[in-house]
């Protein structure tokens, strides 16, 4: 103990100080370097709840012991505030590290920590504090925003459940100090009344949580100490909202954010009691607190109004520029190429005005998805209409799954549901359901009768399927209702069997429905190599019956999980696999990695301020890796083991508008990976690619030719990206080799055909944009 902090600056505290993560029960649920806990920024608008302890220490006179904190702090510099305070830490001797108070037990790890740190901060002599004289009050909960040191955008803050000690010396003696100028800039004894006259003093900086001790419970202690010292310490957790000079600008306190320990005052009253003495807040109620901090009510103003909203606008979309977008001509080209020329992607599905029913599910499918409704369309007619009551009956089934308030504490409704999708509503004409999903989803439930008499007129062999389909997937829906999603599945098996069920059937239903409609040949139902890349198949699909078609359903899910990390845990609804997760995150909240700290928000060059935060810039020069791009980029990598069995697949495929609409999603994908990987985007919201690359890969995606460049170009981006110190590097580079090598022969032939085509479109629209307005100068003016 007497070790603690010899030699180390601000700085490396706030980097290797380990702070105990508590919830807002105060119980311990990870821990945290000092840095990441005080960081009030975007995404955890109000820092990470941690716990701390303050002391106010009395000499025998009944005077208490004030310091000034010193001008080379990084939190709350230059401030007047109580005698010590600061963090119990993990990784001390003795340890610091207490259960949640009983009322009963004494908090002997917070008293062995304001010993170390009075020591550190004021110098006091080995043995003249014991622990055992400190008497523990009880603890306050609080949050405030360094902006009056720091200004209104402020970077730091504290959020914290502190602890309340008092100590008096003994009758007779006196404690000798040698203050740290690094930690304490003015010491000072002072008497109630002095405290109060230079509380009142407007040129004196106070520490907020000083300030509300103070001003709730310090002065009444004060009156008589021997009496207090003799009280019980109290035993629920006291809270209390910041001072308004506290309040962080630009949005942190806005909207909810201004009344979020209101609110949890409100929630707390709602639940039970637990004892005669406290109440508790359910972890689940934190982590429901916490997923608020990432959603669109606690993000500033001006963020908000720069981001598209995701879906249900809970989280915001990423999405690229304008002006980023004019860098690249070619895309731009594509994208005009696609919108004004007739025929760029083939429209074979024909539906007459008087099918009301047909038209209906038309209109829906490109309502909830403009990018499948482009690919189905290109499909041969008869077809076409399969796959588009394939893709419209599964989308209604997703959205009774995907709806987390309709069926909110009756979830045994929506399993019944789910399971009775494919078993009694599919194909009832009059059966419809209102109240569920948002927008063109709901519409399309509530109108799910036209869907039901389309489907009736299909081929009994594509009725068979897609009703066989949507059982079992509506079956296994219904199977991870009841499981608690809200920290992502519990295994790489269960990860695998969700995608399975919700993705990997759809690829065999399409498989299927191609076979019977005489598309293409059994051999799309081949057997795959990649199938479970690092875990066993569910025990009723045995490895040797999931074949090709399933790795392409698994590779366009996963891809779709990485992507959605932010919007599916706000929505407590969440998918990665919980064994990863731990190999990498420093806590059980799987919200973690949306700390802006844990995911390298500002891992980038240029990304801080370095006056206002020059340990972030510090942080950015020494290459410090995160752990929530960590565990993101293993996942892509195993997303990516898939990538052999959708190539192998797309080869055997014989009908170029089939080959089209597998390929076009599998394309996509693999460029929505390279998008995410290693991208500290994907933790505070929607990540999506460029709309002229999507273009572009339309384009580019009608042969085998294509799809093997994109892959090719995409995995050597992935690899050339893939950081030194990744913990998975191996594993990354090991994926992105077998694509490059299963590809690199047919790309180097095609790939400056492609290129050549695509210039080829850049000047034809050029010219044509030149004809338009400047005939005169082509020779092309009117007569």
């Amino acid at each position: 103990m007497a070790s603690y902090g010899a030699g180390m600056s601000q700085h490396e505290f706030m980097l290797k100080d380990e702070c105990l993560v508590v919830n807002y029960n105060d119980e311990i649920i990870g821990s945290d370097n000092k840095y990441n806990v005080h960081k009030f920024v975007a995404g955890q608008p109000k820092g990470i709840v941690h716990r701390a302890f303050s002391v106010m220490l009395f000499d025998d006179k009944g005077r208490l012991l004030l310091q000034q904190r010193a001008a080379s702090k990084i939190t709350f510099p230059h401030v007047w505030t109580n005698t010590c305070c600061s963090h119990p830490l993990h990784g001390q001797t003795p340890p610091e590290v207490d259960e949640v108070y009983d009322g009963k037990t004494e908090p002997m790890g917070i008293k062995h920590a304001a010993v170390r740190k009075l020591r550190h901060e004021l110098g006091t002599k080995a043995g003249a504090l014991k622990a055992e004289n400190f008497k523990y009050m009880g603890r306050v909960h609080y949050w405030a925003a360094d902006s009056v040191t720091h200004g209104p955008n402020t970077p730091w803050g504290e959020h914290e459940i502190d602890y309340l000690l008092l100590y008096q010396m003994p009758p007779g003696t006196t404690l000798e100090l040698a203050p740290n100028a690094d930690e304490v800039m003015a010491v000072d004894w002072v008497t109630a009344a002095e405290l109060t006259r230079r509380m009142e003093d407007p040129t004196l900086l106070w520490s907020p949580w000083f300030r509300v001790i103070a001003r709730e419970l310090l002065f009444g202690w004060w009156g008589d100490l021997d009496k207090s010292f003799k009280l019980m310490p109290y035993s629920p957790i006291r809270r209390f909202d910041a001072p308004s000079e506290h309040r962080k600008g630009g949005g942190v306190h806005d909207g909810a954010a201004a009344t979020e320990l209101a609110d949890l005052a409100a929630a707390e009253s709602k639940l039970e009691w637990t004892s005669a003495e406290r109440r508790t807040l359910t972890l689940k109620s934190e982590r429901e607190a916490r997923r608020r901090d990432l959603t669109s009510a606690t993000r500033s103003k001006a963020a908000a109004a720069a981001n598209k909203q995701g879906a249900y606008g809970k989280v915001p979309t990423h999405s690229h520029s304008k002006k980023e977008q004019l860098s690249y001509p070619l895309e731009i080209a594509c994208g005009l190429y696609l919108k004004f020329v007739p025929g760029a992607l083939p429209l074979n599905l024909k539906v007459k005005p008087d099918d009301t029913d047909l038209l209906f599910c038309d209109v829906k499918l490109g309502e909830v998805s403009r990018s499948f409704a482009a690919v189905i369309r290109q499909l041969p007619s008869d077809l076409a209409v399969d796959i588009l009551i394939f893709y419209i009956v599964l989308r209604g089934l997703d959205t009774v799954e995907d709806d987390m308030t309709a069926f909110k504490g009756k979830e045994h409704v929506k399993c019944e549901h789910l399971r009775a999708f494919g078993r009694e509503y599919l194909g009832d004409e009059k059966w419809s359901m209102s109240g569920v999903g948002e927008g063109a989803e709901r519409e399309l439930l509530e109108g799910f009768g036209a869907v039901s008499r389309v489907f009736n007129r299909l081929p009994k062999s594509s009725q068979d399927v897609i009703r066989d389909i949507t059982i079992q997937m509506g079956d296994g829906m219904a199977d991870f209702v009841s499981v608690d999603m809200g920290q992502g599945t519990v295994s790489c098996e269960a990860y695998a069997r969700y995608c399975h069920m919700v993705a990997g059937l759809v690829g065999e239903g399409l498989s299927l429905i191609f076979v019977g409609r005489g598309m293409e040949t059994e051999a799309c139902l081949g057997q795959g190599v990649f199938v479970w890349p690092f875990c066993k198949a569910p025990a009723d699909k045995p490895a040797n019956t999931l074949g090709i078609a399933n790795s392409m359903g698994l590779f366009l899910q996963k891809t779709n999980i990485l992507r959605d990390y932010l919007e599916d845990y706000v929505d407590n609804r969440a998918f990665w696999p919980q064994d990863v997760r731990k190999k990498f995150a420093r806590t059980n909240d799987l919200g973690e990695f949306a700390r802006p700290t844990a995911h390298g928000a500002g891992a980038k060059k240029g990304a801080f301020d370095a006056k206002a935060d020059p340990l972030g810039a510090q942080i950015v020069g020494m290459g410090t890796r995160t752990t929530g791009l960590d565990c993101l980029n293993f996942l892509v990598a195993d997303a990516l083991e898939l990538v052999p069995d959708c190539l192998t697949y797309l080869e055997m495929l014989k009908t170029p508008e089939v080959f089209r609409f597998c390929a076009i999603p599998q394309v996509m994908a693999i460029a929505t990976l390279e998008e995410v990987f290693d991208n500290p985007k994907v933790f505070t919201g929607v990540v999506k690619i460029r709309k002229g690359l999507t273009a572009r890969l339309l384009l580019d995606s009608g042969s085998l030719d294509g799809v093997y460049v994109w892959f090719n170009r995409l995995a050597r981006r992935i690899a050339s990206r893939c950081p030194k110190n990744d913990p998975s590097r191996e594993k990354i580079l090991k994926a992105t080799t077998v694509i490059v090598n299963l590809t690199q022969k047919r790309a180097t032939a095609t790939e400056h055909k492609l290129l050549a085509m695509r210039i080829a479109v850049l000047f034809a629209i050029c010219a044509a944009v030149m004809a338009f307005f400047f005939p005169k100068a082509l020779g092309l003016q009117m007569k």
